[in-house]
């Protein structure tokens, strides 16, 4: 039994992860409703408890949905059980610090203690510095395209526990849509707990790529600018970009990437970027 394991499946953070889907309305196991799974509470606590421990713990079937995108276009997403959802959240609390120890402070998304507003500022800091040009970048389809055998030795060298990782491998084969007979397993289910603690797993070689490159950047889960001080540079930029996520089986939306100055002509996270400002102009504003 790992220690890992042992700690996730304690009744203080299962319990602690249960008190965070109180208003979820999911079924607790297939056949179980919530209200009926409710009225016995304890009993199925301590029964998930001991199926983590004694490595009995198997997913519950995921259930598969089409929702519409803004460009006409369909992206499936998960839905899995309560039980589920409960057990991951377990998991997820006892990694996350092992996550925080090397996940790049560029990286903003789904990170305990962080905001849209610190990218934000994060951002303004760069326009500030001279780094008036962006590549406002897009990966295509990232949930669906990241490569499971790369995620899981990425996910190795992170945590060196064999029973968690067998137990993630089973997540994402259970939450994964089949593609046929001899594909690559690839995707990580969206909807899922654990997955943009995964995404923040496998995007962090990117982080540190961009950071060796002298490439400034702010990125949340898939989505990120890449700052430069000139066109040509961010020209140079967005080519390397695509190179180094290439390397990681990924690619850039080429449709809903651009090379761009920075302004309010470019949304970010639902926030339009501020007008471009001297340093000595906003520090005159706060004054």
């Amino acid at each position: 039994m790992s220690n890992l394991l042992e700690k996730a499946a304690s009744p203080e953070i299962l319990n602690a992860a249960w008190k965070r889907f109180r208003n979820d309305k999911a079924v607790w196991a297939p056949g179980l409703y919530r209200r009926e799974m409710e009225s016995n509470l304890v009993y199925h606590l301590v029964k998930l408890s001991n199926e983590l421990r004694t490595g009995a713990y198997v997913p519950d079937p995921v259930r598969f949905f089409p929702v519409n995108k803004g460009d006409g276009r369909q992206r499936i997403i998960s839905a899995s059980t309560l039980r589920d959802k409960v057990a991951q959240r377990a998991v997820l609390t006892v990694l996350e610090p092992f996550g925080e120890k090397i996940f790049h402070h560029d990286s903003f998304g789904y990170r305990p203690g962080r905001t849209i507003d610190m990218v934000l500022s994060r951002v303004r800091e760069y326009m500030l510095c001279g780094l008036s040009w962006v590549v406002d970048a897009d990966i295509k389809s990232y949930f669906d395209n990241i490569p499971h055998k790369p995620l899981v030795k990425s996910l190795k060298s992170l945590i060196a526990d064999r029973e968690i990782i067998a137990l993630i491998r089973r997540w994402l084969d259970a939450g994964t849509a089949k593609r046929g007979f001899l594909s690559v397993p690839k995707g990580i289910p969206q909807g899922a707990v654990l997955s943009p603690f995964l995404c923040n797993v496998y995007l962090t070689s990117w982080d540190n790529d961009m950071s060796a490159k002298n490439l400034p950047f702010v990125r949340f889960a898939d989505d990120f600018l890449v700052f430069a001080k000139s066109r040509d540079n961010a020209i140079k930029a967005r080519a390397y970009v695509d190179k180094s996520l290439k390397r990681l089986g990924l690619m850039l939306n080429e449709q809903k990437t651009r090379t761009v100055q920075c302004g309010p002509n470019v949304q970010f996270l639902g926030r339009k970027l501020p007008k471009l400002k001297t340093a000595k102009a906003f520090a005159n504003e706060k004054r």
